[in-house]
């Protein structure tokens, strides 16, 4: 166990990315995830901490963490558990989803669960419902990616005050789900636990893009619509929003939990776009201010005393 300067526990590991801008070499390239983009363009003080500084460091994982991975885990297995394995098309016996036995779902989810140690979770439940709410709308569901992992070669460019620059990168991910609809359109999946509202979803279409963007690398069609899952969705102001909303489809759990359809937006990609090209430019440049928030770093952020003290002068010579 190591303190760091900020007085926090924090494990040795091993390190996230052998990239440091000031020891760039041919075999060193720079590794960019949905995480780390959208970490540097948070605060590129706290990217540096965390990828530059002690890029071996690693932070005990929260409750809230823990059981978002293991509800991750449980939807992957239960899909895996009754899906073809060669095609990946939802059926039980040779039937159709929406035609079995309407405990099957349950029985699932539940075994999976366990094994998870999530066994008492109504999050677990809602998920479950949402998705048999899905089958039962579209009349049918072909997983063609759970989980998969995606490492791919990717130019970025950039412009600044000079002109404009070019960094050969490596787009790193894991999406949570590709699904066909049975028009044939793509939907890209993300599953979100916690609390859900506006801005939540606001800032999801920004990783869904991103996801987006590495499986057209990959060679997909164009994905048209992302689905964001919140089983844990139980604010009736955030429900009338999404219901109010045009050409978007909203799926429920019986007590909470919901699932937003919405087709792609061409404004969230040029978001998603523009966050890549500034965030690897700062990276290259060396770019590191702070961000301050009084809430979200204080709350957030394992780093905010240190940053605190250089924004108050505490560490000045003078």
């Amino acid at each position: 166990m190591f303190i760091c300067p900020v007085g926090v526990c924090i494990y040795m590991g091993e390190a996230a990315s052998t990239y440091n801008p000031e020891e760039v070499t041919d075999d060193k390239v720079l590794r960019v995830s949905k995480s780390s983009m959208i970490q540097y363009n948070m605060c590129p003080r706290q990217y540096w901490w965390n990828k530059i500084a002690l890029p071996d460091l690693r932070i005990p994982s929260s409750d809230a963490a823990i059981r978002g991975s293991a509800i991750h885990q449980v939807m992957e297995d239960a899909l895996r558990d009754i899906s073809d394995d060669t095609k990946l098309a939802l059926s039980h016996g040779g039937l159709p989803a929406s035609s079995w036995p309407d405990d099957e779902w349950e029985k699932t989810f539940h075994a999976h669960a366990i094994a998870q140690d999530v066994e008492l979770d109504d999050g677990v439940d809602a998920l479950q419902q949402i998705l048999s709410s899905i089958i039962e709308d579209w009349g049918e569901l072909e997983i063609v990616e759970l989980e998969d992992k995606h490492e791919i070669p990717y130019t970025v460019e950039w412009t600044h005050e000079g002109g404009t620059g070019r960094t050969d990168c490596v787009l790193v991910g894991m999406v949570d789900g590709l699904f066909r609809m049975p028009n044939g359109n793509l939907v890209v999946v993300e599953l979100k636990t916690g609390s859900a509202n506006n801005g939540k979803l606001s800032r999801t279409r920004k990783e869904l893009c991103y996801y987006r963007k590495l499986l057209m690398l990959k060679g997909y069609d164009a994905p048209t619509h992302f689905l964001t899952i919140f089983p844990d969705a139980e604010d009736p102001r955030f429900l009338t929003q999404m219901m109010n909303k045009k050409k978007t489809e909203i799926y429920m759990g019986e007590t909470k939990g919901l699932a937003v359809l919405e087709p792609v937006g061409t404004r969230s990609i040029n978001a998603m776009e523009n966050t890549l090209s500034n965030s690897v430019k700062g990276i290259i440049s060396q770019e590191w201010p702070i961000k301050w928030n009084e809430y979200f770093c204080t709350q957030w952020c394992e780093f905010h005393l240190s940053c605190n003290e250089e924004l108050l002068g505490v560490n000045d010579d003078d």
